[in-house]
């Protein structure tokens, strides 16, 4: 039997993100290996993880979408850019707090569990757990970017050397992300194993009856908008794509609406000055609170999923829109490469007219609706499986073990 430990508070929050990579992994892992037992350390307790939690987990993360919906948050972005810096500054001490709470009582209470290794799905421990820690590093951007982050996660990540240096080994999400681990850290390359996400089994395409029944919440037509999907950060880069959507001509705009879906996130996004005046128009629209059923229609019904982020460790939106056959663009030279291969639309992650030619592209081409083409982009997203690797996951408690 293998008792491994992981911060199981992350599955309080929207599945997205870290959530959404430790939920699929960890139930993966159980799945396909019953010598495994989870203990999770949640707010100020521990608790048994086991597949009948997680569906707990996910029907609480189910309810939060079917009572929110798809609600349209369109003028509410440029208030939530300029308050994020004195949102924060007011409620720094209390998290800090809260934090140092947290830290001591993890580190009182982690030598009752019997735990064989810790797992942290969220870069580093609260604190030393007394065993083994296999950690989990998505991306370094808060080393190569550190003015795309909140300042108090950039201080929360800055020991992560120490982190590694303790290691036997290291968990990653993408090839480019294993390369960055090894050129920043040193850490040998051959013991970082990379494990990618997958798109869940409801990103699927269900066809444009089912999918348009979604839509219309929206005012949205199947095929006829464009879409993108991310937390509202300036690593996401929305200041290119809008000045890009905004090149398009007025009639084209008012046919085909740019849907930026995602919660609020943190810094200054911005905007570019026209940002003000599509959402005027009706063509730039924000929606938030997007359940996993409603994004998947976002993404079947979109003409083309556009991704033109400055870092990321892995582009999630990729994979997801891909298993429902549609269309993406995103920033070229990034880790989401490896996802799309040779299906994908690679565009210089500022350069605004090469956008807007995506956008063009887009449009002139039948990509959308070809059948063949859409098969191509499925079969691509299959290649990514959350079981395969939840079993590289699992071989390496064994080594790290042994």
């Amino acid at each position: 039997m293998i008792r491994a430990g992981f911060e199981s508070g992350i599955l309080d929050g929207p599945m997205t993100g870290i959530a959404n990579y430790t939920f699929h992994m960890i139930r993966s892992a159980l799945e396909l290996s019953p010598d495994l037992r989870f203990s999770g350390f949640r707010r100020f307790n521990w608790e048994t993880v086991d597949l009948a939690a997680l569906e707990q987990f996910a029907a609480r993360q189910d309810s939060y979408g079917a009572e929110n919906g798809l609600r349209r948050g369109a003028r509410s972005v440029v208030r939530t850019s300029l308050l994020n810096g004195g949102r924060r500054a007011g409620l720094g001490s209390v998290r800090t707090i809260y934090r140092a709470l947290r830290r001591m009582r993890f580190a009182s209470s982690v030598g009752s569990r019997s735990l064989d290794l810790f797992h942290t799905f969220n870069f580093r421990p609260l604190a030393d757990p007394g065993v083994p820690v296999l950690p989990v590093i998505y991306d370094l951007s808060t080393f190569r970017h550190p003015e795309f982050h909140p300042d108090d996660r950039v201080r929360w990540l800055s020991p992560l050397r120490d982190t590694l240096a303790q290691a036997p080994r290291v968990q990653t999400i993408s090839e480019f992300s294993r390369r960055e681990i090894a050129g920043l850290f040193g850490y040998p390359l051959d013991r970082i194993f990379v494990a990618p996400p997958a798109a869940a089994a409801q990103f699927a395409p269900m066809g444009e009856g089912a999918t348009q029944r979604d839509l219309d919440i929206l005012d949205l037509r199947y095929g006829n908008f464009f879409l993108a999907v991310g937390t509202l950060e300036p690593r996401k880069n929305l200041r290119t794509l809008i000045a890009a959507y905004a090149q398009l001509p007025l009639a084209i705009r008012a046919r085909f609406p740019l849907v930026v879906a995602g919660g609020a996130g943190w810094g200054e996004l911005k905007l570019p000055t026209q940002t003000a005046a599509l959402v005027a128009e009706g063509a730039l629209r924000f929606v938030q609170h997007v359940s996993g059923a409603q994004l998947r229609s976002l993404y079947e019904g979109a003409r083309l999923l556009l991704m033109p982020s400055l870092y990321e460790g892995f582009g999630m939106p990729v994979v997801e829109a891909l298993a429902c056959g549609t269309p993406v663009a995103h920033s070229a030279d990034t880790a989401m490469d490896e996802i799309s291969a040779n299906l994908g639309n690679r565009i210089s992650a500022l350069d605004v007219d090469g956008w807007t030619d995506a956008l063009q592209d887009a449009l002139d081409s039948g990509g959308h609706a070809d059948l063949a083409q859409r098969q191509a982009r499925i079969a691509q997203a299959r290649r990514f499986d959350w079981r395969h690797s939840a079993g590289l996951m699992v071989d390496a408690y064994r080594q790290i073990l042994r």
